[in-house]
């Protein structure tokens, strides 16, 4: 065989088990958001993730959103225990605009559900500082506006591009 279709073999083998020849860092186009509301999957079509000053605290707003019929949306905010580094583990509590989530679904830009989440936690497992980018995974427990329980298990989250207000 020839050093030629040698080097080419070479080349073809990781393709053809299914590897990739290079490591790509995840773009905004490739960030995701995935969870378990209502025992069944919900899967952000487009995340978003800002970081800006409330009442003196520096915040981080994360969501994500599944456009349909109806459009579900996550949405938490977070107070930062580090400005500089948002990796750490954010426990939900109700009544307050700080560590708290809900999810909403609209249809037709009605509201037709609204959760919100009493307890559960957001950790931020890894935030990568130089591509602005934050990677972790979350679970909640609240109630709908009838009073019904309602979870959202499983979730997940990565790549999720870090914009400053």
């Amino acid at each position: 065989m020839t050093v030629r279709r040698r080097a080419l073999l070479l080349l073809c083998l990781p393709f053809a088990l299914g590897l990739s020849l290079t490591l790509q860092r995840v773009s905004a186009e490739e960030a995701v958001m995935s969870a378990t509301f209502e025992g069944k999957p919900w899967t952000a079509s487009f995340t978003m993730a800002q970081t800006m000053q409330m009442g003196g605290k520096p915040m981080l707003n994360l969501s994500g959103t599944e456009q349909g019929s109806p459009t579900k949306t996550f949405n938490s905010m977070l107070v930062l225990k580090d400005p500089n580094d948002l990796a750490g583990s954010y426990k939900l509590k109700t009544g307050s605009a700080a560590n708290s989530a809900n999810f909403n679904m609209l249809d037709s830009g009605a509201m037709v559900g609204l959760v919100r989440f009493a307890s559960g936690e957001i950790v931020i497992d890894k935030y990568d500082a130089a591509a602005k980018t934050i990677s972790g995974h979350f679970s909640a427990l609240g109630k709908d506006e009838s009073g019904k329980p309602e979870g959202l298990t499983d979730g997940k989250f990565s790549g999720i591009l870090v914009a400053a207000q």
